[in-house]
C-alpha cells in the first residue's frame, strides 16, 4: 500500500466514525492516526517549500515567505518558520532522511532552526558532522530533551561556557513600540540578553511585590491580569526614577504602598537581585552532563557570568542535592518568605498538586500545619498551592502530609480517597540508592 493510500484510509475511517462513542482507547488510536496524516502533510509541505525556495532564489518575483502565507492562509511568522525547516533539512541531510522517514516531528527541527541561528558557519559545519549522533537522539527522544541534548553539543562546540552566545544575545538586543488602534493602548515589544533582561525583570518584580502586598490601585483587576497589571505600574515607576505616587498614573490609592516620594524602584535597591538555582557540583566543580542551572525565569547564563554577576549583584544561591531537594537558600536569609518563595520554585515548576498544571509562579507558599495552629513558616511546612486548591485545601477539608526527605505530598480527600506526588524537579529514582 502506498503512503497516498494509507492517509485516504486513515482520513475515510476518521470521517465516518462517531467521535460521541469513543473510549479512551478508540481516542488514543485516532490521535495516533491523525498523527500520521499530520506527519505527511508535513513531509509534504516542506518538500513543496523547498522547491518554492529554490525558485525564489533563481526569480526575484518570488517571495517564498509571502506565497506561503497567501497560499496557505497563516501568518508571516508561521511562513517564516516553514522556510526555516527547509532550511534546516538542506543543512542536515540525515536528519532529512529520518523526517522523510516519519521517524522525527516538526518540532526536532524547529529545535535544529533555533539552533542554527546561534552559530556562525564555522560551527554549523561542525555540528552537521555530528549528523549520525544527531539522528540518534532526536530519533529517541522527545523535542524537549533533544533540545537539552543540543545545547549541550552547542555548548562543547563553543567551548566557552556560553560566552559567545551572550555577546551575540547583548547585540540583538532591541525595542520598538507602537499604539493599537482599537484600544488606543501603546504596545512595547522587546528583547534583552538575559544579563540585562533579569535585572530588568528583578527591579518590575520587586515593584510588583511591594504593591501586591500594600494598598492595591483602586482600578486594580482582581483576576488573573492582577499580577500584570501591577507589573505595568512597577515598570513605569522604574521608568519615571519616582514612587509609583508620582508616577503619573493620577489618583489610585498609592499611600501605603511603600513607594511614596522619598522611597523608588530606583533607590529601593541599589543592585539587582538575581536568583540562581544551581546544583552542588556545578556551584563547586563547573558544568557536567546534568547540571542544574536556572534562573526561575526561560532564560540562561553562563556560569562564569553568574560568577561575575556574584561580585555586582546581590546573588541568592539555591542549591539542590543530587535529587534535586533544596539543601540551602542563602545563609542568614532563610526565613525571609521571598527567598522561601525562591526554594519552592526551584524545586516545583506547578502547583503541587497532583495533576495540577498552573504555574508555580502563580501560586503562594501554603503551611501544610496552619500557621495559626503553630506551623512554623520553613521549608519543611510549606508548599505552592495554586488559588483553586489553597481553597480546597482550606474550604473544603482536604488534609496534606509532607515528608520532609523526599518532599513527597500526601492529599487525603473527603471522599477517603489519596493521591500523592513530587515536586516535579525532583528526581524520584534517587531515593531507592
Amino acid at each position: 500500500m502506498s503512503a497516498v493510500q494509507e492517509i485516504s484510509e486513515i482520513i475515510t475511517r476518521l470521517e465516518s466514525s462517531d467521535v460521541s462513542d469513543y473510549d479512551e482507547q478508540a481516542i488514543r488510536a485516532a490521535l495516533g492516526q491523525i498523527a500520521t496524516v499530520q506527519t505527511w502533510v508535513d513531509r509534504r509541505k516542506i518538500a513543496l517549500t523547498h522547491r518554492l525556495s529554490q525558485l525564489a532564489a533563481k526569480s526575484s518575483s518570488i517571495n517564498a515567505q509571502h506565497v506561503l502565507a497567501t497560499a496557505g492562509n497563516i501568518s508571516r511568522f508561521e511562513a517564516y518558520r516553514e522556510v526555516q525547516r527547509a532550511s534546516t533539512l538542506e543543512h542536515f541531510p540525515e536528519l532529512a532522511k529520518v523526517f522523510t522517514a516519519g521517524r522525527i516531528s516538526t518540532a526536532h527541527l524547529d529545535v535544529m532552526s533555533r539552533t542554527l541561528q546561534q552559530l556562525d558557519p564555522l560551527e554549523s559545519a561542525q555540528l552537521t558532522k555530528r549528523g549520525e549522533w544527531l539522528n540518534n537522539i532526536a530519533t529517541h527522544t522527545t523535542p524537549d530533551n533533544f533540545a537539552r541534548a543540543i545545547k549541550h553539543e552547542v555548548a562543547r562546540i563553543h567551548n566557552d561556557g556560553g560566552s559567545i552566545k551572550l555577546k551575540r544575545q547583548c547585540r540583538d538586543a532591541s525595542l520598538r513600540h507602537w499604539v493599537d488602534r482599537d484600544s488606543g493602548m501603546v504596545h512595547l515589544h522587546g528583547k534583552l540578553d538575559p544579563e540585562t533582561g533579569l535585572r530588568v525583570i528583578g527591579r518590575i518584580e520587586q515593584g510588583a511585590e511591594q504593591l501586591f502586598h500594600g494598598a492595591l490601585p483602586e482600578n486594580c483587576p482582581t483576576d488573573e491580569r492582577k499580577q500584570g497589571h501591577l507589573a505595568a505600574l512597577a515598570l513605569v515607576a522604574l521608568v519615571d526614577g519616582s514612587g509609583l505616587a508620582d508616577a503619573g498614573l493620577g489618583n489610585t490609592g498609592f499611600g501605603n504602598t511603600g513607594f511614596g516620594s522619598t522611597e523608588t524602584l530606583s533607590s529601593h535597591h541599589s543592585r539587582a537581585e538575581v536568583s540562581v538555582v544551581i546544583d552542588y557540583q556545578t556551584l563547586v566543580g563547573g558544568l557536567h552532563d546534568h547540571s542544574v542551572m536556572h534562573t526561575g525565569f526561560n532564560t540562561e547564563l553562563p556560569l562564569e557570568t553568574i560568577r561575575r554577576m556574584a561580585c555586582e549583584a546581590q546573588i541568592i544561591p539555591v542549591v539542590l542535592g543530587s535529587n534535586g531537594v533544596v539543601l540551602d537558600v542563602g545563609r542568614g536569609s532563610r526565613l525571609a518568605s521571598r527567598h522561601q518563595r525562591l526554594a519552592l520554585e526551584a524545586m516545583y515548576s506547578h502547583c503541587a498538586i497532583p495533576d495540577c498544571h498552573v504555574s508555580v509562579n502563580r501560586c503562594q507558599p501554603h503551611h501544610i500545619r496552619y500557621w495559626r495552629n503553630g506551623g512554623p513558616t520553613d521549608m519543611n511546612n510549606l508548599v505552592p498551592l495554586c488559588s483553586t486548591h489553597h481553597r480546597n485545601v482550606h474550604e473544603d477539608r482536604w488534609a496534606l502530609e509532607l515528608d520532609p526527605p523526599t518532599r513527597e505530598l500526601t492529599v487525603a480527600y473527603p471522599d477517603g480517597g489519596t493521591a500523592s506526588s513530587l515536586p516535579h524537579r525532583v528526581r524520584p529514582e534517587t531515593y531507592s540508592q
